[in-house]
């Protein structure tokens, strides 16, 4: 009879033990479920409040035209829209473009803003966007690299920018789908390799003179549109380059005069002479079509060679003279026609294959 209660005893003792853990439980999996929703909860309410306005922008280009080396510029048309999600966001009337040439030449066409609906679902859930569109006709800046004549490739830049909201109250989003260039275009001696539309994010390092600020103001979103050009047609370098080659084998034919002439009017200078002021012409001509760079390109690199070749020419001839004048007049001429003129003319060839082959891998 004794041994009934304490069991009984026994029992509840488990049954509380159990249920106790049982508690425990429940309250560990509601105290996670509550603290789960609060991170939730915050991080959406973060996101609402921090994340920036946006509009989906995109640019189509019409043209490309006046690809000037010298003046370091060249000219489009292209057509400039954006999606945003409410009316009073205007990022077209907002941005500028940071690298037009002369704003005298910028003229923007038809600036207009629609509402549609938004049956791709951008921003989703709202139902209606409102669409706006340019067309803009520009010059802008290039800085054009023109070491690899002709073979040069380069990228073409149009830059646009927010200048009313930094990046933390809005940004471009590129409308990767509906951007691109005319493919039927006619670009003369150039092809188009590339079309590359980017959104960025540039910082400022100043408050730019706010008194109502103590430190730099944020970056800005920044829309940069990049098209990749190469060259398709070269007879341009040899515009540019038929001259000096003519020169240098003109220089070369003074071999096959006799040195030991001693009037400062001889043929044989008369003729290099003619040769090193016919390329110094011609590198000024070079100028007036590339610019000025202060690199050595592959244009100037021939000039320079002929340059040096020419006054190779002048030194062998001083070099003949001398040894006519010493009796040995028929050694003079075997080493003029059968050694440097071979000499000359080879090592001048092999220069200019391995000029131009490296201007054609490095473009």
């Amino acid at each position: 009879m004794l041994l009934k209660p304490i069991s009984n005893h026994f029992m509840l003792v488990k049954f509380l033990s159990i249920l106790l853990k049982s508690c425990r439980v429940f309250i560990s999996l509601t105290l996670i479920i509550i603290v789960w929703l609060f991170v939730e909860v915050s991080e959406v309410s973060a996101e609402t409040v921090l994340s920036p306005q946006t509009c989906r922008t995109g640019v189509y280009v019409a043209s490309l035209r006046d690809l000037n080396l010298a003046e370091k510029k060249f000219s489009t048309d292209f057509y400039l829209w954006s999606v945003c999600p409410f009316k009073d966001l205007q990022p077209l009337k907002s941005m500028k473009f940071l690298n037009v040439e002369d704003y005298k030449y910028f003229k923007a066409a038809y600036d207009s803003t629609l509402q549609r609906k938004d049956l791709p679902k951008w921003f989703y859930p709202k139902e209606n966007v409102y669409w706006s569109g340019r067309k803009i006709r520009a010059t802008l800046y290039q800085s054009w690299n023109v070491s690899n004549f002709p073979f040069d490739r380069h990228t073409l830049t149009i830059a646009l920018e927010e200048t009313t909201k930094n990046s933390s109250q809005f940004v471009y989003t590129p409308d990767f789908d509906n951007s691109g260039y005319q493919r039927n275009m006619d670009l003369d001696s150039w092809q188009i390799t590339s079309f590359k539309i980017v959104e960025q994010k540039v910082p400022y390092e100043t408050t730019f003179g706010d008194p109502d600020l103590v430190s730099p103001q944020d970056s800005y979103s920044r829309l940069v549109i990049s098209i990749g050009i190469k060259r398709v047609k070269f007879f341009s370098f040899l515009k540019l380059t038929i001259g000096v080659y003519i020169a240098f084998a003109v220089a070369m034919l003074s071999f096959f005069y006799d040195s030991d002439q001693t009037s400062l009017a001889s043929p044989r200078r008369a003729i290099y002479i003619g040769a090193l002021f016919a390329t110094l012409l011609n590198m000024r001509v070079q100028e007036s079509v590339l610019g000025r760079t202060e690199d050595l390109t592959l244009v100037d690199q021939i000039h320079i060679a002929t340059i040096l070749y020419v006054f190779g020419t002048g030194v062998v001839s001083v070099y003949s003279r001398l040894t006519s004048e010493s009796g040995k007049k028929k050694q003079a001429i075997w080493l003029d026609r059968r050694v440097f003129f071979r000499l000359f003319t080879l090592s001048f060839i092999v220069f200019n294959v391995i000029a131009i082959a490296h201007a054609i891998i490095v473009g």
